[in-house]
């Protein structure tokens, strides 16, 4: 978060510690020791950027290459590469011969502010050691400062957003729903946890580069250098694992496989709840051509999902294919280039029946189909050592199919929120979209202690049988760094996020499309190194959100298996709302241990009929407490959680019939017991042979705290009156434990 301070005039030292200086920023440097000795002197221009460490590099005939985001590889410049000078008197560094060994930089958990942005960068170390929910590592995003969760879903609300408004790019391609179990509150996410080599997280203030959402952004990246030849597999109560790694001159090749085991677990523990399989299939095929890189890779998630309760039974099968290719560039220290060309298709069908008397009685057919191709591109192009640009466009076409039964008749709460109590309603719509989108980011270094960031981006969406539209979003951010520890940071941006050709909620009776909606993010960060790797940070944040288009929720429980079947499902037609809080975050690492700890005190609010409301994920104070220790053979990591309860509505014991009732005058006026979990993970490493068996364990809500996440009321109409007869808080997970091994040979 805190960045080391950027030096301001050109210096020689060695090559190890100038590692460690871009270590201490966050990157992961991937070298060969055979390449070079760590006590060579190389002339540094003193700016902590990509562009310059590789105008450094190169004095000494290496090249600098992109893994994928903060994960870059240091190699040998070819003799017969002219895209980049090389001194003739370094030749002799040239010819010395490669060893096997590796050396990764940076392997510990890093959090680092990215210029003008709310950004934490999360590696392969932390995403490993610190426990999770079913070993949904990708969950450790509910552990930084902005996410508001209460264990349910694996999509956090961040910064006050919806769930719907995270971005979400794998490889640098974007994801439409990336989670399992999608229709019940994606429970999980589609990534094997093994594939992935670190996670850029925005909460705020995100560049240019990222269009069409309004809160955040998750950038992941997989993995693309391993140390041999290999594979791993993994068992554990909750999935089933393989990855095979080959590595064949320039020609490279990673797969990876995983089940749930969902299904098998319940067959134990439940049998009548229903029985959800799952599974996901990554394979990635990459070569290395004179210049530049070519990867092709294919990825699959699915669902066959089918659940069963007392009121309610449904069955969800949600398949999601994509293919894509990747050009990477980098022919000269100054400028990279990324192109991509993706192909997608996703296909669901969910059949839902609700049978409570009291509630609703009815039945939800719900098919939809979707195919998309896109072409994108970008590139960031240093001009000198003080101007660097991004740029980059993509175009998209996309044709989505909608077919959509409802019949319902829903009970007594319905009747008393004044809304249909009977819906009777076939919708089949086809529709045809592109999109394109286009951005430019300045980067100018002003002073030696000022970096000024400008970005503009351009939006343009037209779908058939709708008006077309188009945005213009502006960003800007300042970067002050008055001496070497300290570190000020002002932001602000435009962020527009139009309702995409697949985010019709026909089963809520939507039958059109909403403008964009709005959303004007402004920061104000400082930061403090204490040491190398004890860092301070707070931010003040404020985002206002206009043109906000209907939102649909279940009043009281949200958690249930058919929730547009519910007899409490409103819509809320807020007219405007804001998100306003203070992040403070401390993160540190000494031997064997890294921690973070992390406060945010914040409001969301919504206003609708003049009434300013929280909304439900409302958490005015959060505390995040995260502790890894490795000893030996030994990893083990405690996490802790305790924020405000969410909001829920308390309705009052009698309710006159005769008289309107509002629900906007109620809604959110009451709040849950605060929310709170110990989760513990202990892993222990065997070496077999030329192998590792590493065993583990982990525990979610370790003291089985009984945490609320909804309200179900019973309600009867006595004499003209609505009388409250029963209230039940409803529980979220218990205690939860995960044991399994991973085998990695």
């Amino acid at each position: 978060m805190c960045a080391v301070a950027l030096r301001t005039r050109a210096e020689s030292l060695t090559f190890g510690d100038l590692l460690v200086l871009y270590q201490a920023q966050g990157y992961s440097l991937i070298y060969s020791t055979g390449l070079v000795d760590a006590s060579k002197m190389i002339t540094w221009d003193g700016d902590l950027s990509i562009s310059s460490l590789r105008s450094a590099i190169a004095t000494i005939g290496l090249r600098l290459k992109k893994v994928e985001n903060a994960l870059w590889s240091i190699e040998r410049i070819d003799l017969d590469d002219e895209s980049v000078a090389v001194d003739q008197d370094k030749e002799s560094d040239l010819s010395q011969p490669t060893i096997d060994q590796i050396v990764v930089t940076a392997s510990r958990y890093e959090v680092q502010g990215g210029a003008g942005s709310s950004f934490y960068l999360v590696n392969e170390t932390q995403l490993n050691d610190t426990p999770s929910f079913a070993g949904d590592s990708l969950r450790v995003i509910h552990r930084l400062p902005g996410a508001a969760s209460i264990g349910i879903s694996s999509k956090p609300n961040v910064r006050g957003g919806m769930s719907d408004e995270l971005l979400v790019l794998f490889d640098g391609v974007e994801l439409i729903e990336p989670f399992h179990l999608r229709d019940f509150q994606s429970l999980f996410s589609s990534f094997n946890p093994q594939i992935i080599q670190n996670v850029e997280y925005f909460t705020g203030g995100f560049p240019a580069q990222y269009g069409n959402k309004l809160s955040g952004v998750l950038d992941i990246a997989t993995r693309d250098t391993f140390e041999a030849t290999g594979g791993e597999l993994g068992l554990s109560v909750f999935s089933i694992s393989a990855l095979l790694f080959i590595e064949s001159g320039k020609d490279r090749w990673l797969f990876s496989a995983r089940r749930g085991n969902l299904d098998q677990l319940l067959s134990v523990v439940n049998p009548a709840l229903g029985d959800p399989k799952y599974y996901d299939l990554y394979a990635r095929y990459s070569r290395q051509f004179s210049n530049g890189d070519l990867k092709v890779t294919v990825f699959s998630f699915n669902d066959d999902i089918k659940f069963e309760s007392d009121e309610d039974r449904v069955s969800s099968v949600v398949d999601n294919r994509y293919a894509w290719f990747e050009w990477e560039m980098q022919p000269n220290d100054r400028l990279y280039s990324r192109t991509f060309v993706t192909f997608g298709d996703i296909e669901s069908k969910r059949i839902g029946e609700t049978f409570a008397e009291d509630s609703s009685t009815g039945f939800l057919i719900d098919e939809q189909s979707l195919s998309l191709i896109t072409l994108k591109h970008i590139a960031d192009f240093r001009v000198h050592d003080q101007l660097k640009l991004d740029y980059g466009f993509s175009l998209k076409h996309q044709k989505m199919k909608y077919d959509t039964v409802i019949n319902v008749r829903k009970g007594i709460i319905t009747e008393l929120l004044g809304l249909p109590t009977e819906v009777d309603e076939n919708y089949s719509a086809s529709f045809d979209g592109n999109l394109f989108g286009a951005f430019m980011t300045v980067k100018y270094k002003v002073l030696s202690s000022l970096t000024l960031q400008a970005g503009l981006r351009y939006d343009h969406q037209d779908y058939s049988d709708t008006e077309s539209q188009t945005q213009v979003s502006p960003r800007l951010s300042l970067v002050y760094q008055p001496m070497q520890d300290w570190h000020f940071r002002f932001s602000y941006g435009r962020f527009y996020q139009p309702q995409g050709i697949y985010e019709l909620q026909t089963a809520d009776l939507e039958t059109f499309f909403f403008k964009p909606q709005k959303s004007d993010h402004w920061i104000l960060a400082a930061g403090y190194n204490f040491s190398e790797n004890n860092r301070f940070l707070v931010e003040l944040f404020y985002k206002k959100i206009c043109d906000l288009k209907p939102r649909y929720e279940n009043l009281f429980d949200p958690y249930v298996f058919t929730p547009e079947l519910g007899a409490d499902r409103i819509a809320i037609l807020a007219d405007e709302a804001f998100t306003r809080g203070i992040e403070v975050s401390i993160t540190g690492a000494k031997n064997a241990y890294q921690w973070n700890l992390n406060y945010s005190y914040s409001q969301v609010r919504d206003k609708e009929n003049n009434h300013w409301i929280e909304r439900r994920w409302d958490q005015t104070h959060n505390i995040n407490a995260l502790l890894n220790w490795r000893a030996g053979r030994w990893v083990i990591g405690i996490a802790a959680a305790w924020h405000t309860g969410w909001t829920s509505t308390a309705l009052p014991l009698e309710i006159p019939a005769d008289e309107p009732f509002i629900i906007s005058d109620f809604r959110s006026n009451a709040r849950l017991k605060e929310y709170a979990t110990l989760d513990v993970k202990v892993s222990y490493e065997v070496p077999v042979k030329n192998s590792t068996l590493s065993f583990f364990l982990e525990v979610t809500n370790l003291v089985n705290r009984k945490n609320k996440g909804g309200v179900d009321y019973e309600i009867s109409l006595e004499d003209d009156i609505y009388e409250l007869e029963e209230i039940d808080l409803e529980p979220v997970f218990p205690l939860v434990a995960n044991i399994g091994l991973i085998w990695r040979f």
